[in-house]
């Protein structure tokens, strides 16, 4: 009988402090939101790629000194108004060259003699 009651209560502190372990947490251990100081993104490096434009569409896909093929998307206020295929130009961007799901941005573009 002492076994029993032994086992029964061993079992149930067990069984309790297995379900005090298991909580998610409370109101009190929250984050705190993100201060209005914090920029919701961080600054992107700003980069300079060297090529020759291959094809000017609604991207542009630039022959770098490299031999590598980059798409890139224009940026705001960024035309080619005076470019041509076959020009040889410095890009300057933002994001990473080489990423399919995410073209690099241009910020910039200047010819090159």
């Amino acid at each position: 009988m002492k076994r029993t009651i032994c086992l029964m209560l061993t079992l149930m502190i067990l069984g309790l402090s297995l379900t005090a372990c298991g909580s998610t947490g409370s109101s009190k251990e929250q984050t705190p939101p993100p201060s209005s100081t914090q920029t919701a993104t961080p600054a992107q490096d700003v980069k300079v790629v060297h090529g020759i434009i291959n094809r000017i569409d609604s991207y542009l896909v630039l022959l770098t000194d490299d031999g590598e093929y980059q798409v890139m998307d224009y940026g705001d206020n960024v035309t080619l108004d005076d470019f041509q295929e076959g020009d040889k130009v410095d890009v300057t961007y933002t994001g990473e060259l080489g990423v399919e799901d995410n073209n690099p941005v241009i910020t910039g573009i200047s010819k090159v003699e």
